[in-house]
């Protein structure tokens, strides 16, 4: 009788060990994917911003590389450059109307070559949650899909750079800025950048008149 006794109460102790056991490594799996958790979430976010970010701005490199080969423009298509009798330069003009068709072009190609890549899809290796360098590139690869939108304003800029004596480079850009939204299942945010693309140049001989018209503006 007593031997039964030891017995169950030992069974009992074993029992209530193995809960504890099970208990406490329950709370540990628990804690730990809580804390990758909040790692993987913090991460996630700027990864995610970053590479909207870069895939956005080849998007806009593809769509000003197309603009300008389906139009052939320039920089006579952008502006010409007026010299007076002398042989010194009187002016510069924009060709307004060719502007506003290039801006409204790219922008157009802007959203379209966005909306291509609006559902994305990024793999990253477990080590780089970790935080540590050594294991960044190593371990298998979690899949983060995000969704991306936005919106798209172009103006052209023009900068003076000098090429010498009485010679100026006259460089034609476009300045776009981005208005990008990002949306994923724990991350929603959104950001603004200004991305430049040289669309033309041409060196002028001669003194640089000091004042402008047109879409151009002097830096």
């Amino acid at each position: 009788m007593l031997y039964h006794r030891r017995k169950n109460r030992r069974s009992a102790v074993s029992a209530i060990r193995l809960y504890c056991v099970i208990i406490a490594s329950a709370m540990l799996i628990v804690f730990a994917v809580r804390a990758f958790e909040d790692k993987a979430s913090t991460f996630s976010e700027n990864y995610i911003v970053n590479f909207a970010g870069q895939i956005t701005t080849d998007a806009l490199s593809d769509a000003v590389q197309n603009t300008l080969v389906d139009l052939d423009y320039g920089y006579d298509d952008f502006a010409t450059v007026k010299y007076g009798e002398d042989g010194s330069v009187r002016s510069i003009e924009t060709n307004s109307k060719n502007i506003n068709i290039f801006k409204a072009a790219v922008t157009k190609q802007s959203q379209a070559e966005v909306a291509k890549i609006k559902h994305s899809d990024m793999q990253i290796p477990l080590g780089a949650f970790t935080g540590l360098t050594l294991i960044a590139n190593y371990g298998p690869k979690i899949h983060l899909t995000f969704c991306l939108t936005g919106n798209f304003n172009a103006r052209i800029e023009s900068t003076f750079e000098s090429a010498g004596i009485n010679q100026t480079i006259h460089h034609i850009k476009l300045i776009i800025t981005s208005h990008i939204v990002t949306a994923s299942v724990d991350h929603k945010g959104e950001m603004t950048f200004d991305s430049d693309f040289e669309l033309a140049q041409s060196v002028i001989v001669g003194e640089i008149p000091t004042t402008y018209g047109g879409y151009l503006t002097v830096r």
